[in-house]
This record gives C-alpha cells, structure tokens and sequence, in this order.
C-alpha cells in the first residue's frame, strides 16, 4: 500500500450543548393560596426522589403548562442564574411531574 492511499482528515466535534440535551421537568406543586391552586417548577436536571420529598434544581414560572412545553428553553436559557434554586419539596405537593424532553407523537 502505498503513501498516496491514505487520506486524513481533521474533524471538529460539534458544540458541548449539542452533544447532550440535558432532561427538563415541569413539576406541578399544590399551593395554598385560593388565587392560584398550582406552582409550576421547570427543573434543569432530573428530579430526584428520596425519603418522601423530590428534590431538584430550577426555576419557578408563572406561564400555563402548554407554553412551558413550547417553549421551556427560553425560559431556562433567559432566566438570570440568581433565579435557579435547589429546592426539596414534600411529595404530598407535588401534583405532578412531566418530562418536557420526550415528545408522543
């Protein structure tokens, strides 16, 4: 075989955030207040569930549940850090929790 056969080429990975998108969540709390029944949190990691609380890492939102699904990094993405909290919430809260990652078809 000789020299001329061999082709080499310099390949650039694509951009660390392209690799992986990173699981989000939209978590439905219970809240007490009569003028809104429900707080949404949309976490940045998967929520973790232990000795009956969830705890996760992530920012509260105020918008209904259909445009956190829409558009859910927006929101993460323009949301200023001081905003992302490390929260554990009692699992007796929690209404639910939706993957805003997995789309049915």
């Amino acid at each position: 075989m000789s020299d001329k056969d061999l082709a080499i080429g310099v390949t650039s990975l694509p951009p660390v955030g392209a690799l992986r998108q990173k699981p989000s969540y939209l978590i439905t709390l219970e809240n007490n207040s009569k003028a809104t029944p429900t707080r949404r949190f949309i976490t940045t990691d998967k929520p973790e569930i232990q000795n009956g609380v969830v705890q996760a890492k992530g920012i509260y939102s105020e918008e209904n549940e259909d445009s956190i699904v829409e558009k859910y990094v927006d929101i993460l993405t323009s949301s200023p850090k001081e905003l992302v909290l490390e929260m554990m919430f009692p699992l007796y809260r929690v209404l639910s929790i939706r993957s805003l990652v997995f789309r049915a078809k």
